[in-house]
């Protein structure tokens, strides 16, 4: 994987590197790494420029979680800054998600749209999922990946999923899921006039439905699109339908101005 630093920490990140029309730039959730989005990096190589970074204190990327929201979403300018990206499509899951939010509100230059999967305008974190993660981390770690998946998802996934879990300190878990239970964007996302597509599983039991549609109705002509059948972890669950529904939105943007 590539390296870049920013504000002094290392950075690893995925990059085709590839002369696209469009570059779109996945943001994973709390906890996580940029393995969440690996049928994504599979499956579009061919329909945009594909950056996935690890946020600071994730897997490879140096430096330490941020404490909000807000606080990523500066980080992530610096980022784009660095790869010194003119236009770029964001695309975020869960805690990802919010970031995308939060960037889009603050004005970042560049932003040509959103891709929003599994997250919400508020991400409340229920007293459960800290005190798992604070008192019995080890133990906790295949129940909170069940809340991840669909209650029929498959047990390969699970497997994998926790293991990449158990690869994630406990305290970079506390520092994200503090950052999301603090998030609340309700009320300023009709701001957003960026072309922005949902992507949410009706039986997403940590994001449930209700937080996509209200996201698509509050976004000024946003689309949503529902996976039946699928969870949290949306596009690992669905992953040809995710991709298939990213590639017709990445199409329909068309040849904006660059």
């Amino acid at each position: 994987m590539p390296e870049t630093t920013v504000h002094g920490c290392n950075v690893h990140f995925q990059d085709t590197v590839r002369s696209m029309p469009r570059t779109i730039v996945f943001l994973h959730g709390a906890g996580a790494s940029h393995h969440i989005w690996r049928d994504q990096w599979a499956g579009l190589k061919g329909t945009a420029r594909l950056i996935i970074p690890d946020l600071p204190g994730h897997a490879e990327s140096s430096g330490t979680a941020r404490e909000s929201i807000e606080e990523y979403a500066a980080w992530l300018s610096d980022f784009i800054a660095e790869l010194e990206l003119r236009n770029f499509v964001l695309a975020g899951h869960s805690m990802g998600g919010a970031v995308a939010l939060t960037a889009a509100l603050s004005g970042i230059r560049g932003l040509e749209a959103l891709i929003l999967a599994g997250t919400g305008a508020k991400l409340k974190v229920g007293p459960v999922v800290f005190d798992g993660i604070t008192n019995r981390f080890l133990e906790f770690a295949p129940e909170f990946v069940d809340l991840l998946l669909a209650k029929e998802g498959g047990a390969a996934l699970k497997d994998d999923l926790t293991a990449d879990v158990l690869s994630t300190r406990p305290s970079v878990f506390l520092a994200d899921f503090r950052a999301c239970d603090a998030f609340d964007v309700r009320d300023k996302v009709a701001a957003i006039r960026v072309p922005t597509l949902i992507v949410n599983g009706d039986d997403d039991r940590l994001t449930p439905l209700k937080y996509g549609e209200f996201l698509a109705t509050a976004i000024r002509g946003a689309v949503l699109k529902i996976m039946h059948g699928a969870g949290h972890a949306v596009m690992l669950e669905r992953p040809t339908e995710v991709n298939n529904v990213i590639a017709s939105f990445i199409q329909s943007l068309g040849s904006m101005v660059h």
